[in-house]
Formats: C-alpha cells, sequence, structure tokens
C-alpha cells in the first residue's frame, strides 16, 4: 500500500498521478481545487458518507423483527425530561425502553433502586441519537470476551460493561465534524471526556460504582466524573466505532471541535486522581475543554540516556546543552561511539566526560546498526529507567525530562514517547499509527499542533501503539523482559517493533505532548537516497510487515477503522 509519505520529493505530475490511481478523479479534483485555493465543501461529503452507512428503512424493519430487539431493557438517563421525538428515543427498532430524569439529590443507588434495567444509557442533553442506536448497542452488548481466572485463561467470559460509540455535530438535519474515537484509552479520558454525551453502562458495573463510588456527582458534568469510575472498575469496554449520536449544536460552532470549558470537570479530574491515590495536581490546557494531569511521583529513578553518535559533534552539543536545562536531575548520559572518523570527535568526548561527571563513553566498533548499538550501551546503563535518544534532537522545554518519566511510571505502562518537532515547528512524530501506508507512520506528520481539524490527537496524553526511537523511554525491567531491541532490524522499524512486543507483553505505550522536542531528522546518517540503502529499508519494512502481520491486519486500536490510512491527519477518505 503506498501512502502520502512517498509523495514526498515528488514532482505535482508524480503527485497526481498517484491521487488519481489510488483515490479516483473526484478526490484528486477536490485536492487541485484546495491547492489553489479554491473551497472545497465537507460537509456534503461527510453527510454522503453519513446517508450511505445509515441503517436503511429495510434494515431498521428487519432489526425491528429480529428477537435482539427484545433480548435487552434499555434506561434512558436523564437531566431533564426528554424530548422522546427530537432526541430520537421514539424511533428505536429495540422496544424495552423506559426513562428516567434525574437531579441533583440522584445517586447510584437511588437510581437502580427506582429503575430496572439491563443497561443504563446516560443522555445528556441536546444530543440525537440516531435510529438503531439501541439496536448496535444490544450487538455490542451481547458480545463476549475471555477473562482470565486464576490459570484457566477461557473460563469464564464477560459481555460489555461500559459501550461508547463515535459522534458528529448536527444543526437541523445536517450533520458534519465528526469525532473518530479510539478504542479504550484511559490516558485520553484524563485529559478530556472524550466519551461524549450519549454512553452506555452495564447495571452490574454500576452496582459495583454504587458499592465503591456512591459520591459520583450524576448532574452538571456532562456525566465526566461517571465515564471516569465506570472506566476504573471496567472489565470489558467497547468501542462501537460508528456515529450514532449528534450534538446539537447552534450554526455558529457548526465546525467547533472545542467544548464550553467547565470547572466541574476539572473537579471530576482532582476527585479521580485522590480516588485512586494519586498525588499530582490538574492543569488546563491553553485549548479550553483540555486538561493535563501532572503526576507528583515520591521516586525520581536514575535515567539512563543512551545518544549513539558518529562524528556531528555540533548536533550532540546543541542536544547535550539541552538535557542540561532539565528540570528532572537525576540522569546520566551514555554516548553510544561508533566509527567516528574525525579525530576532534575524540578530543570533544575526553573534554565532555572531563568536564561533566554524568556523561560517561561507550564505544562499539562494529558496522553501524542502530539495534544493536543501544542493546550493547545498555549493558553500561545504570538506571531502571532507559531513554533512548538521537543526537539530532534538543529538548525544547526543562520540562520535558520530567514528563516523560512521568508518564513512564504510571502503572502498566512499559514505554513512552515526545512530541517532536522539525525546525520549523511542524510536527514529525505525534505516536506512530501501525498500518499506516501499509506498515507504520508518525500520526500528524508535517502538520501544526493547535489545528482543530484534528484536536484531539495533538493535545492528549494518551495511549499509542508505538512510538518513534528517536526519543523513546522505556522501563529497564520491561526492556529486559522482551528481549531488548530486535537486532534484524538494522535501521528503521527497530522501534516499533520494541513497541510492539512491549504491547505483546501486556504494557501500554503512552504519547505525552507535554515532552517537547526539536528533531533535525536524519542529520546523522542521510536519507534513503541510494539504491542499497532503499533495499536495505524495504527488507526491513517486510520483515516487519511479516512479523506483526496479524496486528496490521487487525487495525491499530487507537486509530479509527473510518479513518484514511493514506495520510496522517485523522481525516477520511470521502
Amino acid at each position: 500500500m503506498l501512502s502520502d509519505f512517498d509523495l514526498e520529493g515528488k514532482n505535482k505530475l508524480q503527485k497526481a498521478f498517484y491521487y488519481l490511481k489510488y483515490y479516483g478523479a473526484a478526490y484528486t479534483c477536490k485536492k487541485a481545487l484546495r491547492k489553489l485555493g479554491v473551497p472545497v465543501n465537507e460537509e456534503s461529503a461527510y453527510m454522503a458518507w453519513c446517508r450511505r452507512t445509515a441503517a436503511s428503512k429495510a434494515q431498521l424493519s428487519a432489526q425491528k423483527k429480529d428477537a435482539l430487539s427484545e433480548v435487552l431493557s434499555f434506561v434512558i438517563v436523564s437531566e431533564a425530561d426528554v424530548d422522546e421525538k427530537e432526541a430520537g428515543w421514539k424511533r428505536q427498532t429495540c422496544r424495552r425502553v423506559s426513562y428516567a430524569k434525574i437531579s441533583e439529590e440522584t445517586t447510584l443507588r437511588i437510581l437502580l433502586q427506582a429503575h430496572a434495567g439491563d443497561y443504563f444509557v446516560f443522555s445528556g442533553k441536546e444530543i440525537r441519537v440516531s435510529p438503531e442506536y439501541l439496536y448496535e448497542i444490544s450487538k455490542a452488548a451481547c458480545q463476549t470476551v475471555p477473562v482470565s481466572i486464576g490459570s484457566m485463561p477461557n473460563e469464564h467470559e464477560k459481555p460489555a460493561d461500559l459501550i461508547y460509540t463515535d459522534e458528529d455535530n448536527c444543526v437541523g438535519n445536517k450533520r458534519f465534524r465528526p469525532f473518530f474515537k479510539p478504542d479504550a484509552s484511559m490516558q485520553m479520558l484524563l485529559n478530556f471526556p472524550y466519551l461524549g454525551r450519549c454512553f452506555v453502562i452495564r447495571r452490574s458495573l454500576l452496582e459495583k460504582l454504587a458499592q465503591n463510588a456512591d459520591w459520583i456527582r450524576l448532574c452538571g458534568n456532562d456525566w465526566y466524573e461517571l465515564s471516569l469510575q465506570a472506566f476504573r472498575f471496567a472489565e470489558h469496554i467497547w468501542h462501537l466505532p460508528k456515529p450514532l449520536f449528534s450534538n446539537l449544536v447552534a450554526a455558529e460552532e457548526r465546525q467547533s471541535f472545542v467544548r464550553s470549558l467547565k470547572a466541574e470537570n476539572a473537579d471530576c479530574l482532582r476527585r479521580y486522581l485522590k480516588s485512586e491515590h494519586i498525588k499530582g495536581s490538574v492543569v488546563l490546557s491553553d485549548v479550553p475543554g483540555f486538561f493535563h494531569a501532572e503526576y507528583a511521583w515520591d521516586e525520581t529513578p536514575l535515567v539512563s540516556i543512551i545518544i549513539p553518535n558518529k562524528d556531528h559533534t555540533d548536533d550532540l552539543k546543541l542536544c547535550l546543552d539541552s538535557l542540561k536545562k532539565s528540570d528532572y536531575k537525576n540522569y546520566e548520559v551514555i554516548i553510544a561511539e561508533n566509527n567516528s572518523e574525525d579525530e576532534k570527535t575524540f578530543a570533544f568526548y575526553e573534554a565532555l566526560t572531563k568536564e561533566d561527571p554524568k556523561i560517561h563513553l561507550t564505544v562499539w566498533e562494529g558496522p553501524f546498526n542502530y539495534s544493536a548499538i543501544n542493546n550493547f550501551a545498555v549493558k553500561s546503563a545504570k538506571g531502571d529507567i532507559l531513554l533512548f535518544l538521537n543526537n539530532d534532537t534538543e529538548c525544547m522545554e526543562s520540562r520535558t525530562l520530567g514528563e516523560l518519566v512521568s508518564s513512564v511510571l504510571k502503572p502498566g505502562v512499559g514505554a513512552c514517547g515526545a512530541m517532536l518537532y522539525y525546525g520549523d515547528s511542524t510536527i514529525q512524530h505525534a505516536g506512530v499509527i501501525i498500518g499506516m501506508g501499509g506498515f507504520a507512520a508518525h500520526a500528524l506528520w508535517s502538520l501544526r499542533d493547535r489545528e482543530e481539524a484534528y484536536y484531539p490527537f495533538s493535545l492528549c496524553e494518551r495511549e499509542v501503539s508505538a512510538v518513534t526511537g528517536a526519543c523513546l523511554m522505556v522501563r529497564r525491567s520491561v526492556f529486559e523482559q522482551v528481549g531488548g531491541m530486535e537486532e534484524d532490524f538494522v535501521v528503521a522499524l527497530n522501534d516499533v517493533d520494541l513497541c510492539m512486543k512491549i504491547r505483546a507483553a501486556g504494557y501500554q505505550i503512552l504519547f505525552n505532548p507535554y515532552a517537547k522536542l526539536y528533531h533535525y531528522e536524519s542529520k546523522s546518517r542521510g536519507y534513503e537516497d541510494t539504491v542499497e540503502k532503499q533495499a536495505r529499508f524495504q527488507g526491513e519494512i517486510e520483515r516487519f510487515q511479516k512479523k506483526w502481520e496479524k496486528e496490521i491486519k487487525q487495525g491499530d486500536p487507537y486509530y479509527n477503522p473510518n479513518l484514511t490510512l493514506h495520510r496522517a491527519d485523522y481525516s477520511m477518505d470521502i
């Protein structure tokens, strides 16, 4: 599969041929018009997509007759009297529906005592659901996953505890600005209420919440407090990748993603941190509606920063000078020297190690192999945390190293990465998407970080499938558990392969946009600009595709299947 990443350096005719071949004439014309500055109506294209993918009248009729429509009972929970027709509940193909109006005095115990139902739908103000909403929820609710009990991996199966869907905005009957969400992402939820104002919770989970967190405030925060605690206690979270409800917005808000910031939401997050016994503070983002939970860890483990280097002392000095400005002081630097040819380089090393006791030198005498060099350097590292860092990077802020440490120390996290920028402040890396371009590619590559078109993915600390080795922090114990970097990946994809192994071992990978670095990419080793380099690169791609074929076919769980695999901008191919 080709992607837009393959067009770097191509001329206009080559690009036009590519778009015609892989996207068709209509898409190519729209792209050409945009380049010429002619506005193109994306709303009409999305509306056409909605019409194609929505349940037809025949399908809705069949759903009403399907036994599944009578299997489960639903309670629609709202803070106000529900307008059944306007909200879309009267058109549902599932019929076992009742309604619960709540107030400030309503607790989970009161709600459960007053209403019988298998699943409770928490429906916010000014939303409209699709006619097939409850039927699709019923299908998801009947999905089960194996649950390990002791040493018996398939002894029990659990139905979904928490179910959520994608969403969009709506004025009248016109729908636009879809938000295609990732699968379950607790870290994203800690940045903003991404489940939206309509989601579904199984009765048994609500009963568990009533026992353990009956202080949950149901009113005034669009269910944010409830969603945080539901994520905390749920055993099985199901994401339906379909925009099955719409936010009814004013015409002037039609393309806006940013939601009105409520002080109550920040308080919800503070209470969540307290309930998990997490020390920290909640900081409001510069973009209204988003937060950042800054954890305050009691420990400050030693971080071993490993930097492979061959000559390029100017780049290395810039990198090291930026590290000296870090607020996080407990680190060492291991320069992994690899076949430098300039005598001045070794004089530079000698001066560095004399001036700064944090800096050490280890020498790899073999040919360039990124994986082997780093595996070798780890043997000299003393820290419990490893940071693999390119010599052509520069920390932009003093908080960067501390932010990475904060991410990697979170329970269940094995590794994390940073937001990397090119020198012109466009994004070089915001996490890695598996399957992009046929194997893997950087999210938001070459874009800007404050474009509303792809909020919240540029703003939130969140789970990702992989991060780049240009700045990759990993727990040493996890690195050793998975066997380090695969040395068959000499130059490319060793970082993504390492992350895939870490995830396969049961750990999470986080992307932290508050850890920021410049990455003056490929200054050290150059681009794939020779036949030999291109052949090697293609071989490593094929090796990666074969090794992780199943995962590539399944799709990246943190990248919605409705989004394109040709571009990194979280857009659709419409």
